[in-house]
């Protein structure tokens, strides 16, 4: 009789383990300090409506959510939710949101963290760097969101940068990728994607996926088609069989930058056995170990498990309003240097654009608020721009100030 051999361990998920101001807050800072009455928030986090003032259409939210929001400070501020509100609240987000066939679900571990995205990539990695101990830094697409280094830097980890197209991943650390790269605007060809979920599943090499914006990066197309693309990086990844760990913040999707009600972290795990081992290690990595989460996340979680369909609706509205606000750049900008940064290669609310020294102080004296990269990039929001008079101004302000390229790291590729 032929002697067994055992399966080696998958050990990627699961496994049991004996300097200056952040220039998000400096644009909002510039923007808070002009007393002009036209002033105008192109920054991260800002997005307005067809009246030119801050999105606030959350409906599918319990009318209680404001009130609970500003009353975390006089409260203890951190609850731990019934299984059953969990439950359909992950059910919303793996199901709904990101899209996963319900034939992987018993394999998905959820972790429900405060502070929005950011606080679910960061659970993200703490889930990761608890079993892997080796690691020493983020591998990052270039140009990333800048708030990464914060993230880093808390965890006692330094960043090193990797192609936006995916060409070339390290062998070491630990990669953080995007589906639609948070900053430029790019959107990751899907031959790239496909290469790397080969990498990673070959090498047992866990990645973190942030999926800040789902849906965004096809705003132009119908609601639930938007959805099924902006999913295909994930589903890549995980039809490769390599180890994925995600951070998503419903957050951002839904608009709700007033409130930050959390993000989800979702461990998708190859086994039953590994999810188990997952299930573990999330909850030992949760806030105080409790797995509690704040006020304003529950509320976010009792709308998933209420009114999905509520929700689904505000989402859809957020896409329509974002089809048209690159609509009308698209339409400003031709034949000036942004009209590139509208075509098929790009999505989602962000573009990192090449500009001339000086450019943000410039912008700031016509009352146009923007984010620095550094002193020849900028990023905008373009849902920042309202529908008004001002929208051929704006464009052409920001145009006369544009050189011809981009760093070669952040070129479009051919898709």
């Amino acid at each position: 009789m032929a002697k067994k051999t055992k399966t080696p361990l998958k050990k990627s998920l699961g496994r049991k383990w004996s300097g200056s101001l952040d220039q998000n807050l400096a644009a909002n800072q510039r923007f808070s300090g002009d007393t002009d009455s036209k002033k105008i928030n192109l920054g991260v986090g800002t997005n307005v409506g067809a009246d030119g003032k801050p999105w606030d259409q959350a409906t599918a939210f319990p009318a209680s959510l404001s009130q609970l929001v500003s009353d975390i400070g006089n409260l203890c501020g951190s609850y731990n939710p019934a299984k059953d509100v969990q439950q359909a609240a992950a059910e919303f987000v793996i199901g709904q949101q990101l899209q996963l066939p319900a034939s992987i679900w018993n394999r998905c571990v959820v972790s429900f963290a405060a502070g929005g995205g950011s606080g679910a990539v960061g659970r993200a990695i703490d889930f990761i760097t608890a079993q892997h101990t080796e690691t020493q830094y983020l591998n990052l697409q270039n140009y990333s969101w800048v708030g990464y280094d914060s993230i880093a830097y808390n965890r006692g980890l330094g960043t090193r940068s990797i192609p936006v197209d995916l060409s070339k991943l390290p062998r070491k650390g630990l990669d953080v990728l995007q589906t639609v790269h948070n900053g430029s605007g790019l959107l990751v060809p899907p031959k790239n994607w496909k290469q790397a979920g080969k990498t990673f599943a070959r090498r047992d090499q866990p990645v973190v996926l942030d999926i800040p914006y789902s849906g965004f990066d096809h705003a132009g197309l119908p609601y639930d088609e938007a959805m099924s693309q902006s999913a295909n990086p994930l589903l890549t990844l995980v039809d490769a069989g390599a180890p994925v760990v995600v951070g998503f913040g419903p957050t951002k999707v839904f608009n709700t930058f007033k409130y930050r009600p959390g993000g989800a972290t979702v461990a998708i795990c190859r086994t039953e056995k590994e999810a188990r081992h997952a299930q573990s290690r999330m909850l030992s990595n949760a806030r105080g170990g409790t797995g509690f989460i704040d006020i304003a996340t529950y509320a976010l979680m009792k709308a998933m498990a209420e009114n999905p369909d509520g929700l689904n609706s505000d989402h859809s509205a957020i896409l329509q309003r974002l089809h048209q606000a690159e609509e009308d750049w698209a339409n400003h900008s031709t034949g000036t240097p942004l009209a590139d940064f509208f075509g098929p290669g790009y999505g989602g609310l962000f573009r990192i654009l090449p500009v001339q020294p000086g450019t943000v102080e410039a912008l700031a004296e016509q009352h146009i608020h923007v984010v620095y990269v550094d002193e020849r990039l900028i990023r905008i929001n373009i849902m920042g721009l309202p529908h008004s008079e001002q929208t051929g101004e704006v464009v052409q302000a920001i145009s006369s100030r544009c050189t011809k390229k981009l760093p070669k790291a952040l070129r479009p590729f051919a898709s």
